[in-house]
């Protein structure tokens, strides 16, 4: 019979940290609640974790890339975003956070379209968005409050191990729409625009 052994290969694609310091200690069983069983969820994804329940949660996020006025109500992001119908989302804490009432994914393989029963406002093409814990004029929050990011591509599923980056550089423009909010709870981390 014999040992077979095989490779797989998990990522792909150009790296998205420039150097890796630490990782938080073991890894952790991601929590599927909200996320699509099979989607992608990309490196450098904002992580939260509980250390005593070896749980991970994904902050959602995506990179807008048109620039949408102030009474938008429907954003253009780069395709691959892990949002669903009904999440809230924002790109200010403190600013508005509304529900998404539909995806559309059929106009480009480039971008996705997310659209809001009312405005979150101005947003220009490079900026972030991610979901919020509440909705309403000046109630955008953070739905998890990441302490990494993601060190490599990774499946939603049940069982599935991440390793979360703490302390590192990563390409600013490879993670996928940190926010200046996200970046300043993750101090650890620089957030590098070279290419």
């Amino acid at each position: 019979m014999g040992l077979k052994i095989t490779k797989e290969v998990v990522s792909s694609g150009a790296p998205v940290f420039q150097k890796v310091i630490e990782t938080a200690r073991g890894g952790f069983t991601l929590d599927t609640t909200g996320l699509t069983s099979g989607a992608t969820i990309p490196g450098g994804t904002p992580i939260a974790y509980d250390e005593s329940t070896r749980k991970a949660k994904v902050l959602k996020t995506a990179e807008v890339v048109e620039n949408a006025g102030g009474s938008a109500t429907a954003y253009k992001i780069k395709k691959g975003s892990l949002f669903s119908v009904g999440d809230y989302i924002g790109n200010v804490k403190g600013g508005k956070a509304y529900a998404i009432t539909s995806i559309d994914a059929s106009g480009s393989s480039d971008y996705d379209v997310l659209n809001v029963g009312t405005s979150i406002g101005a947003v220009n093409a490079g900026d972030g968005v991610f979901q919020s814990s509440a909705t309403g004029a000046t109630s955008a929050a953070l739905a998890v409050t990441p302490q990494g990011l993601l060190y490599q591509d990774g499946t939603v599923g049940l069982n599935e191990d991440l390793s979360v980056v703490i302390r590192g550089t990563v390409y600013a423009r490879r993670a996928p729409g940190a926010t200046a909010d996200i970046k300043s709870v993750l101090p650890l981390i620089i957030f590098s625009n070279s290419f």
